[in-house]
């Protein structure tokens, strides 16, 4: 009887220990992705993390050393399409300056989520937010917002390398009129992604 009971408590222990040594993003690991670029001839890493519900990008060395850290960005994990691929991370040169932007989603609630575009600035020799702004509503942002949360990042998403759509709700101007849902699309102009036009989403979508 004495074995069977070993044996059974075996067997428990057994997946227990296969699992040991893993760990879930935002959990006992803060890494929830990243992705290895260069700089200047340097090879660089970096990191997107969330340590007690502070979302922050890091950039390292090829030592380890942390040479940027991001303000919070959100208190939860988001993801954005670039390329029709649903991802939490992404480092591409976006405006062919042969420079590498890096580009993360961040939930901070309620309702809306950011995704965030940063560009390096080799005067400052750190990484600064690229600004999204829209004229005609006298508003700039240091990221692109959506108030419609969507868990398989279509809410934040790019058509193009320099063009970007978030899903919203549109506002009437009518004091009786109905917000719609609806999508804002922004074009990457001299440094900035410049508000374009809002369309409301069409039935079929």
């Amino acid at each position: 009887m004495k074995k069977v009971i070993y044996t059974i408590f075996a067997m428990v222990l057994l997946p227990l220990s296969l699992f040991a040594g893993l760990a879930v993003p935002g959990e006992a690991n803060p890494v929830l992705a990243t992705e290895k670029f260069e700089l200047d001839g340097q090879q660089l890493t970096v990191e997107k993390r969330i340590d007690d519900m502070n979302l922050t990008l890091r950039v390292l060395d090829a030592d380890g050393k942390q040479i940027f850290s991001s303000e919070t960005l959100g208190s939860e994990e988001k993801l954005f399409v670039i390329d029709r691929e649903a991802v939490s991370l992404k480092v591409r040169d976006l405006n062919g300056d042969k420079v590498p932007e890096l580009m993360a989603a961040a939930f901070y609630g309620p309702n809306a989520s950011g995704l965030y575009v940063f560009t390096y600035d080799a005067a400052a020799k750190t990484f600064k937010p690229m600004p999204f702004i829209h004229a005609a509503a006298d508003l700039t942002r240091d990221c692109l917002v959506s108030d419609m949360r969507q868990e398989n990042g279509e809410d934040l998403m790019f058509l193009s390398d320099d063009v970007v759509r978030a899903l919203g709700m549109i506002y009437s101007t009518e004091p009786d009129g109905e917000p719609v849902a609806g999508f804002y699309f922004y074009k990457l102009t001299d440094g900035a992604f410049k508000f374009v036009e809002s369309k409301p989403v069409p039935v079929d979508e």
